[in-house]
């Protein structure tokens, strides 16, 4: 018997959501299975695509960045963020991610929505200033979770200072190694701010962005 139309996108819906341009899958997608199938497991909380990266996208949105930016996404997982700023703001986009079996699933998503990114596995420690005055725009969401993370993250950030980066943006929760990171930032650097956002749609999500012009 063959599937009604609305059969046939209530399965679609159930698999996968469009939302900020993107289509995104979730973990009942076929592919998504398949990778997993494959032996891709992500190790470190890279699973699935995290909300944080929501609150960036809707900030943007009311800040559009220059067309053609040079962004790098740190602790890209999924890659949605910076897919998000490559279909929005025709940027050159390539992410960094300490678990190389979330790279798949960032491959998968450019393909879907036929996006062009780049990405590789790197820690955040083995990016020096060379390699990060490649970039203007540095981004990374839910990236602040274990209480060591805020000093790497300083040292990455004068690092890019260093390197000539002109904006990094950071959006978290709010856990205490994050809140951590903006008041240690705001000690180190002249133009720190903190942006507060809620939202309603398209999910339930509320955090901040710690936004640094070193």
């Amino acid at each position: 018997m063959h599937l009604c139309l609305k059969q046939l996108m209530n399965m679609s819906s159930s698999t996968s959501r469009k939302t900020y341009g993107l289509k995104i899958l979730n973990a009942r997608h076929k592919e998504i299975r398949r990778l997993k199938r494959d032996g891709h497991i992500a190790e470190i909380h890279g699973n699935k695509f995290w909300n944080s990266s929501f609150l960036i996208m809707d900030y943007l949105r009311q800040h559009p960045i220059p067309r053609s930016t040079r962004v790098l996404e740190i602790g890209c997982g999924w890659g949605l963020l910076g897919l998000f700023c490559s279909k929005k703001f025709s940027c050159h986009v390539h992410g960094i991610d300490a678990d190389e079996n979330v790279l798949p699933y960032l491959d998968l998503h450019a393909r879907e929505n036929n996006i062009k990114m780049t990405a590789e596995k790197k820690k955040f420690e083995q990016l020096t200033i060379a390699y990060l005055s490649q970039f203007n725009l540095i981004l990374g969401a839910d990236i602040c979770f274990w209480d060591e993370m805020t000093m790497v993250l300083l040292k990455l950030i004068k690092r890019a200072q260093r390197g000539g980066v002109s904006t990094i943006m950071i959006s978290d929760p709010c856990r205490p190694p994050f809140s951590d990171l903006a008041e240690k930032a705001k000690e180190r650097f002249k133009e720190v701010s903190v942006v507060k956002k809620f939202l309603r749609k398209p999910v339930k999500a509320s955090g901040e962005i710690l936004i640094i012009k070193p």
